[in-house]
């Protein structure tokens, strides 16, 4: 059998892993467009050893997907390269938001969670009890900002849920799906009429720990010392770069700077095309963007190409930044900026809090997102983000002096944004793969979430099928 994986992101290899983890003699071959495997996972080590994250810098481990990853990096050999952050250190622990130019902490205790904070207007423990008390509403899905406007009020929908989609999946709350992104909270509500009580009573349909994931030593020794996040000593893009090399050494074929042009049927197989050659396979998994893979289909079908074309994507504004010496007043995770605030930034990230690096501060402002073009129009230069990143960290955090050395990246389209009717248009997709018998299946973050664990856990679910 001959299986080709389309896309070299963290969720292709994923992909290339299972896949010859499962079924050892197969041919694999994986196709990446670029010259460059992970996607946007993109570690950088300067010459004196200070490390930038231009993408994902760290790992949850809870539930399924983050002890799944746990396990991927035990069995590539990655166990002593692990850097760990736990409950309660302060980058785990206390989070912040903007609201008027100040900054905010975030309630992070039952004590926090009883007294009235700034800028809410009333102790967050009475907005999450308002659910008790709020109308169900019968509806296949809504707006996350709708759902907990109506279940928990605008304090928390405003300076709560509106930031934390800015700074997760750099899109508009008033868009985005709750049915998506909680849809466990969701199902609750439709079930019960009230999250919480659907909470309590719903417990024996929430997601049960994976036996099997439980015996990684890895998984065991996070969920013992209560790990928040992880990453890497040498960055996240270690993973990549250590799963591509044992890859390669199994045999699989990754061909790099090999863009798909187009997917054909013919006599029962599938055939991939690129611009220097034509792939008989047996099966396709697709963990390219559903946008990209959209215009490969055409021959396909164009109901499918259409569908998979839907799917919107948010561009992103990475910018780093160094100082010399410790430059900030507060230890945190760092803070975010909810849509209210006339900031073109979406977050700041305390990076030297969750990892030190010796005497220096180094800082990560994101900024764009669903407000891209609005912000910087169709072709910004990187010294237009530069410039309002130090001014962001001029303003906020005081640091009047320059920065000793920085990096501009541009992530053109790297959040899909599971805007409202999401669900529905991935089972319309899928149903059509079915329906057709296409022998190609869908992966990646375009799906079933944008993170990196739910990158990796789509494309062993993909395998398993």
């Amino acid at each position: 059998m001959t299986v080709t994986v389309l896309g070299g992101g963290i969720s292709g290899l994923a992909a290339a892993h299972y896949l010859r983890t499962i079924n050892p003699s197969s041919r694999i071959v994986v196709l990446e467009a670029t010259h460059r495997l992970g996607g946007w996972i993109d570690s950088t080590k300067h010459d004196d050893g200070v490390l930038y994250e231009g993408g994902p810098r760290t790992l949850r481990v809870a539930g399924n997907a983050g002890a799944n990853t746990l396990a991927l990096a035990e069995s590539l050999g990655l166990r002593d390269k692990v850097r760990s952050v736990h409950y309660g250190e302060p980058s785990a622990k206390n989070r912040m938001i903007k609201v008027n130019g100040t900054l905010h902490r975030l309630p992070n205790s039952l004590k926090t969670a009883l007294t009235k904070i700034p800028p809410f207007s009333k102790p967050l423990a009475l907005s999450v009890l308002s659910d008790l008390r709020a109308k169900k509403v019968h509806t296949d899905d809504e707006s996350l900002f709708s759902f907990v406007n109506r279940r928990f009020g605008p304090d928390v929908a405003r300076f709560a849920i509106d930031p934390l989609a800015r700074g997760v999946f750099a899109g508009n709350a008033r868009d985005l799906s709750v049915k998506s992104l909680a849809k466990r909270m969701h199902e609750v509500e439709q079930k019960h009429g009230s999250v919480l009580k659907g909470f309590i009573k719903d417990r024996k349909n929430a997601e049960k720990p994976d036996p099997e994931l439980a015996k990684s030593d890895l998984v065991q020794q996070a969920r013992k010392e209560k790990w928040a996040v992880w990453s890497l000593q040498d960055g996240l893009e270690t993973l990549v770069k250590v799963l591509a090399e044992s890859l390669e050494q199994d045999g699989v074929e990754i061909r790099r700077s090999t863009p798909v042009k187009g997917i054909q049927r013919r006599q029962g197989h599938l055939v991939v095309q690129t611009s220097s050659e034509e792939i008989q396979t047996d099966r396709v998994i697709s963990c390219l963007p559903a946008n990209h893979l959209s215009r490969v289909v055409e021959d396909l079908d164009m109901d499918l190409s259409r569908v998979l074309g839907r799917i919107p994507f948010a561009t992103v504004a990475v910018v780093t930044l160094e100082y010399a010496g410790d430059k900030l007043n507060e230890q945190a995770f760092g803070y975010l900026v909810p849509s209210l605030e006339p900031s073109k930034v979406l977050g700041v990230i305390f990076d030297t809090c969750t990892f030190s690096q010796g005497d220096r501060t180094i800082l990560t402002i994101m900024m764009g997102g669903y407000w891209f073009k609005q912000y910087f129009g169709e072709s910004p230069s990187p010294e237009s983000f530069l410039d309002v990143a130090v001014k962001e960290v001029e303003s906020v955090l005081k640091i009047k002096e320059a920065p000793v050395r920085h990096s501009v990246n541009i992530l053109k389209d790297c959040i899909p944004q599971y805007i409202v009717g999401h669900s529905e248009m991935v089972v319309n997709a899928r149903k059509l793969i079915k329906d057709l018998k296409i022998p190609l299946t869908l992966a990646g973050n375009s799906y079933d979430g944008v993170g990196v664990n739910d990158a990796i856990m789509s494309a062993k679910k993909a395998v398993l099928q």
